[in-house]
């Protein structure tokens, strides 16, 4: 099949026109081409999953059915560019920034202003977010902005600010704000031209490094010819291109065919009977027609819309159900039968039928099927049209649906369900017809619970006997399968019985006492508030208020996308890009690799191996911060041992970085398994994987044991913390020139200093070589630590071996298999309180997880033992922390490494204390608070202490008692409904003081007086640059605008320390 004569596809980006060369990839994505082509680094890029929202834009396109003008958020990271040609973009820097005519816009002015920028990264996606739909819906309320930002997964900055800033722009904000104005809410977008299209038809309109084309068909005929040519052909559908964020295998293909400017498929039709929808409407046009179907027309038969229209909101985020059709769920639902798709759950329940043309007859004769028909179905050939709902149910019909995750938004259902029944209220609520009871997430084989409908016909849901038994055949039927990302079978199988008892009490709600009925109730989310109170100090300097709230310096250039991290620096003409090819199995030995396919991709450079770094450079990125006498090696590069999954084996060098993670995919590597892993800390305690174990410390009585059988009340337990993956927006990266001086090396790091010391191992170089510049961190939390470091020195030796500039940036599927995690904690404890309530004696077995080495182990138990009493007083204490060994990455800082775990653990600690002594807990909870002059677990005098004061404050300023008896009198109304309140302490170690000074280096310029700044520490959003400045400008005297922030420079403020445990982030300015 030739490539196409015709007329370039092109698109237009904040409003001028670029046309899309032949020779671009077919599977270049939107973002790509923003950010590598045009150079748009204000759009970011992170999960390329269509889960963050960070590389959000607005398209505004001509529908290619109704021919209206529309607009809409588009995640670029998933989004083909040459699905895209004809669109309009508008991204962060077409709608306003520093250097525009009309300056900032609203939306990015309101979030900067208000606090609602951390560390930046995401900010562009909630501003573009807020934009798109905005543009879409001028007149949304402060409920409906709310929604806007379930695909944008950042709460950072407590998420408070950012509504806040966000609902500004509601129509019923107030006087405090309002809608935009029409000239803002068209920036960045020529309306003129967004009615051109590229042409279309059967012919390919590019072609790739293999091979592979993209076709633009704009017709159903058009696409029905395609299919008969391509029918055996490795080909894939795109509209939305979506699902490629949950299966990424499914997204290659030979040939791609875009069906998005079909319009036929775009049919809507009603009748008494039916409504018919076509298969190119997305989730956002079924949510809203359903509304409207149920709405409009109060027939019986339409009332289950409504449900189905609430539940289409829980699918996905806004961004997906915009761009993604209901046909392409399903078709991930055939391909993936394990799938827990919602669409099949509701369409298998509704009774809907799918329609589906075949390319033999070019669509003749459409063939119709039942969804669970649909899922045998081979659908080589052929396309879904539309589907038929039914519209004829009777005024007996209840429908209900539901789903259970591991979050409210954007997640995957653990369990979802859709039950559809039809009861004779008069008659003890009897079955009339056979129900249709459909779940999704129980395994790939499980979809209609058929023995349940069967029992269920016929009989009164009013008699708890009948409930009871179908209960009972449910459970005999379900056998869900034991998946590693799903819960566990015993969770899921509990969900199923409980959703079809929930259903049950809602359909004979008006039959039941309202105490059961309130179970069955759905609660609607009331727009959220949240107020702030601090003291404020007065500044006789306006222009740097000391004591004061000041948005940070850099907060517009933030929203703005004007923020440069560092993987946004411009490319340069000889610059390669590195990706890791990581190990899939362990633990293993390494044999060999296989180059031959990966060097078929275009703009591939070379493959280093560990062979490379023999004899020139040490092989080992252990930090500095590590104390040596714990200090294990830990290689950049395998040798011959691979210690678990995801450790990196070799670094491909290419032209492009799309370029290098595509090579190091097809990289063949050679392992040879030597043993079965240990994946859990569980596992490794069964297995006594012991790599290091302190002696038992105690406090108080040698014999805590003795004085924990000698008190009246004892408790004993066990509490599982899993491991915790850090997401932070900004992806480990780096990026090294070689240079006259040395090496410069660009990087987010939490302590460059350190970084300096491993590179001067690692290179053999001294640190005068070796210059580490951090302009911006998006997001640390302990995670750009030790995992900086390994990033940071293979791109080092990368460059170096090279001679040429080297960036790396990794995928979130790397970042994930490589990353080092919050420790996975199995604790052991056992408590005992006198007659009198109080604590007396606890005893810790601590089994820590530490990966497969144990050197960041020792601080995390340094934290873990400062923090372990978590402000209760216990005379009598003894703990031991065990290290256990595991096959996977060492285990590293998470947020709060000690104190999120020594908090959970003493609040079931203590609630569990409080509830076997028959006590009030927040009274239990009171009663053995530290006082002033105590000693804590570790001998340390309290001095000081505030933990009384401050749980007294806070009763009264949370009214606590008044909402407690509240609590209680709907707790005794409802039987299946409760709440509960409680209260727990907690206390944080500030900071590791290694006797290091804090440095602020500046200085003046004499022609106008303005200064720069260059600070010690990390800027990650905690605000560390601006209290700097305010500082300094108060100590000279001068306006916070004559001070400009530079970034952290291991040769401007050399020997520094630590970023980390909130010591840095006031330290430096209390320093000045």
């Amino acid at each position: 099949m030739e490539i196409s004569t015709h007329q370039e596809p092109f698109i237009y980006v904040n409003d001028k026109r670029y046309e899309i060369t032949r020779d671009c990839d077919p599977e270049m994505s939107l973002n790509d081409f923003l950010r590598d082509t045009l150079n748009l680094k204000g759009t970011k890029v992170m999960c390329r999953e269509a889960g963050c929202g960070c590389c959000t834009v607005c398209a505004v396109y001509k529908h290619p059915a109704t021919g209206e003008i529309e607009s809409k958020p588009v995640n670029s990271c998933v989004t083909p560019l040459y699905s895209a040609a004809g669109w309009h973009i508008v991204t962060i820097e077409g709608i306003g920034g520093r250097s525009q005519s009309a300056g900032y816009h609203p939306i990015q002015a309101s979030l900067a202003d208000g606090f609602g920028s951390q560390c930046g990264y995401c900010s562009p996606g909630f501003v573009m977010s807020a934009y798109s739909q905005l543009r879409d819906n001028p007149k949304a309320t402060k409920l409906e902005v709310e929604h806007f930002f379930d695909g944008n997964i950042c709460r950072c900055t407590g998420y408070r600010p950012i509504l806040d800033s966000m609902k500004s722009f509601a129509c019923d904000a107030g006087k405090a704000g309002g809608c935009l104005e029409v000239e803002d809410l068209e920036r960045g977008c020529c309306r003129s031209q967004v009615g051109k299209v590229p042409t279309s038809g059967v012919a390919a309109i590019a072609r790739g490094w293999k091979g592979q084309k993209f076709y633009n068909p704009g017709t159903l005929k058009e696409l029905l010819t395609l299919l008969g040519r391509l029918r055996n052909n490795n080909y894939r559908l795109v509209f939305g291109n979506t699902s490629s964020g949950v299966f990424k295998e499914d997204a290659i293909a030979d040939h791609y065919v875009n069906i998005r400017n079909v319009p036929e498929l775009y049919k809507i039709e009603e009748t008494e009977a039916s409504l018919e929808i076509g298969s190119n409407l997305t989730l956002h046009d079924l949510l809203v027609l359903f509304a409207r179907v149920a709405n409009d027309n109060k027939q019986a038969g339409r009332a289950y819309l409504g449900q189905f229209s609430r539940h289409l909101q829980q699918v996905a985020n806004q961004a997906v159900r915009r761009n993604g059709c209901w046909a392409g769920n399903l078709m991930l639902k055939l391909a993936h039968p394990e799938f827990p798709s919602d669409l099949f759950v509701l369409m298998a329940a509704s009774g809907a039928i799918v329609k589906v043309a075949d390319s033999i007859d070019g669509g003749a004769a459409v063939q119709e099927y039942t969804m669970t028909d649909f899922l045998r179905q081979d659908m080589r050939g052929r396309v879904v049209t539309s589907a038929l709902l039914p519209l004829s149910g009777g005024v007996g019909q209840r429908f209900g649906s539901f789903k259970i995750t591991p979050r409210a938004l954007n997640a995957h259902a653990y369990l979802n369900a859709a039950f559809n029944v039809s009861v004779d209220s008069a008659n003890g609520y009897t079955v009339t017809d056979r129900p249709r009871i459909v779940y999704g997430g129980v395994c790939d084989k499980f979809n209609h619970a058929v023995k349940t409908e069967n029992y269920l016909q016929n009989k009164s849901l009013i008699d708890q006997e009948t409930v009871n038994g179908a209960i009972k055949v449910l459970e005999s039927e379900l056998n869900p399968a034991e998946e590693a990302t799903w819960s566990s079978p015993q969770h899921r199988r509990s969900l199923a019985s409980n959703l079809l008892y929930k259903f049950i009490l809602g359909v004979a709600s008006a039959a039941l006492p309202a105490a059961d009925s309130s179970g069955a109730q759905v609660f609607e989310r009331r727009v959220q508030s949240a107020e702030q109170d601090f003291e404020q100090e007065p500044s006789e300097l306006p222009s740097a208020p000391l004591g004061r709230a000041c948005p940070k310096p850099e907060a517009r250039g933030q929203t703005a996308g004007e923020a440069q991290y560092v993987n946004d620096a411009p490319s340069r003409s000889n610059e390669l890009f590195g990706a890791f090819v990581l190990a899939q199995e362990a633990p293993a030995k390494l044999k060999g690799f296989g180059t031959e396919e990966a060097e078929q991709v275009p703009g591939y450079d070379r493959l280093i191996t560990a062979k490379d770094l023999e004899g020139r450079y040490d092989n080992n990125y252990v930090s500095a911060l590590i104390p040596p006498q714990f200090a294990q090696t830990e290689e950049i590069l395998v040798t011959t041992e691979v210690r678990y999954a995801g450790q990196p084996l070799a670094i491909v060098l290419a032209k492009s970085q799309r370029a290098a993670d595509r090579a190091a995919a097809l990289v063949t590597v050679d392992l040879e398994q030597t043993g079965e892993p240990i994946t859990s800390v569980a596992e490794a305690v069964a297995k006594a994987s012991v790599v290091m174990e302190p002696p038992v410390e105690t406090v108080g009585s040698e014999d805590v044991a003795k004085e924990l059988d000698s008190q009246p009340c004892r408790i004993e337990g066990q509490i599982v913390v899993n491991e915790q993956a850090h997401f932070f927006m900004e992806s480990l990266t780096a990026s090294v020139t070689p240079c006259e001086e040395g090496l410069l090396i660009s990087v987010p790091h939490q302590w460059a200093d350190a970084l300096v010391m491993t590179l001067r191992r690692v290179l053999r170089r001294p640190a005068n070589e070796l210059r580490v510049v951090t302009p911006r961190i998006g997001g640390g939390f302990g995670g750009k630590l030790i995992m900086s470091d390994l990033i940071a020195c293979a791109t080092c030796v990368a460059a170096d071996i090279a001679q040429q500039p080297v960036r790396m940036y990794l995928t979130l599927a790397s970042n994930m298999q490589l990353a080092m995690k919050r420790p996975g904690m199995l604790l052991r404890y056992k408590g005992a309180v006198n007659a009198e309530g109080k604590l007396r004696a606890a005893d810790w077995e601590i089994n820590n997880e530490v990966g497969y080495t144990v050197n960041m182990q020792t601080m995390i138990a340094d934290e873990l033992k400062h923090t372990l009493d978590m402000g209760y007083r216990c005379p009598n204490y003894s703990f031991r922390i065990r290290h256990m060994r595991t096959d996977k990455p060492e285990s590293t800082f998470v947020r709060g490494p000690g104190p999120a775990v020594s908090s959970l653990a003493n609040l079931l600690l203590m609630d569990h204390l409080a509830f076997e002594a028959g006590m009030d807990p927040i009274e239990f909870k009171l009663n053995n608070l530290y006082k002033d002059g105590d000693f804590d677990i570790l001998g340390n005098k309290r001095e000081g202490d505030n933990f009384q004061r401050m749980w007294s404050e806070l009763l009264q300023l949370a009214d606590i008692e008044a909402r407690r008896k509240e609590i209680e009198e709907f707790n005794k109304a409802n039987t299946f409904r409760k709440r509960g309140l409680d209260m727990t302490a907690v206390s944080y170690q500030i900071g590791y003081d290694r006797g290091r000074p804090s440095q602020v280096y500046l200085t003046v310029q004499g022609s106008d007086g303005s200064v720069t700044l260059t600070h010690s520490g990390a800027e990650m959003g905690q605000g560390l640059g601006v209290k700097c400045a305010q500082a300094v400008a108060a100590k000279l005297n001068i306006d916070l605008t004559l001070i400009k922030l530079k970034p952290t420079d291991s040769h401007v403020t050399p020997n520094n320390d630590v970023t980390g445990a909130a010591r840095l982030a006031s330290g430096t300015a209390r320093q000045r």
